[in-house]
């Protein structure tokens, strides 16, 4: 496994050249398929706050990167992958018409028979994972193969984060971070509006600026930029 390995290093090396977050992250995804065999994965972001996970990428087995489809999940409500973000530990999952544990209309729209989750951390805090599927190996799936995809996504997420933009660059209003708060427990624009005695539409104002300083595309992306950074708790 030693080239294995040696391409894996030369890899997060070319990953961390990436100028641009989301071209990483991109990268990262369609190099796990180049590394390993399966051929279908995605990424959702994920609160420690209010435990819901948002589908951001979903990349098929052509290598067909798409954007995220409208998945909103409470993890809880998912207990194999509510179990892994728990014990911050990745986990391979066979699912069967017996396995109740995991929601019926995902195994049935996905065709899924087995599910590998890996939970993104930083430090000890999960703020993603990642969910794969179409394990297409010769061998039976095996523990040695776990804690390698556990260790490709530490290092590949790490490399990501390193390079991210200071906090201090992302210079946010107390406006701004107070919709960001409202977001992370669920609350959405009209409630926002409400309680903050202002307009729909400038809650909504707020929300995307913040977005925009803080260099990210998707509402859970910025509760999880902030969260990092220290704005919101």
């Amino acid at each position: 496994m030693a080239a294995e390995e040696l391409n894996i290093e030369q890899f997060i090396g070319e990953l961390s050249a990436e100028k641009n977050q989301e071209q990483q992250i991109i990268k990262s995804l369609k190099g796990f398929l180049s590394f390993f065999p399966f051929s279908r994965l995605s990424l959702f972001s994920y609160s420690p706050i209010n435990f819901m996970s948002e589908l951001l990428f979903f990349l098929d087995s052509d290598g067909t990167l798409f954007p995220s489809e409208k998945i909103r999940e409470d993890v809880r409500n998912v207990p194999p992958v509510f179990s892994a973000i728990y014990n911050r530990k990745a986990s391979y999952i066979v699912l069967n018409q017996g396995n109740l544990t995991f929601p019926e209309k995902y195994i049935e729209k996905y065709k899924l028979s087995s599910l590998l989750v890996v939970p993104l951390k930083k430090g000890s805090m999960v703020i993603g994972c990642v969910l794969i599927d179409g394990y297409k190996g010769k061998k039976p799936f095996h523990d040695t193969m776990l804690k390698k995809i556990e260790e490709y996504f530490r290092l590949v997420f790490n490399s990501i984060i390193s390079s991210e933009a200071k906090p201090q660059q992302a210079k946010l209003s107390k406006r701004e971070i107070e919709v960001l708060e409202m977001l992370s427990i669920g609350r959405g624009t009209k409630e926002m509006a409400v309680l903050m005695d202002i307009s729909e539409f400038t809650a909504r104002d707020y929300i995307s600026s913040a977005m925009k300083k803080l260099g990210v595309r998707h509402r859970a992306q910025a509760i999880a930029e902030a969260v990092r950074s220290g704005l919101i708790s």
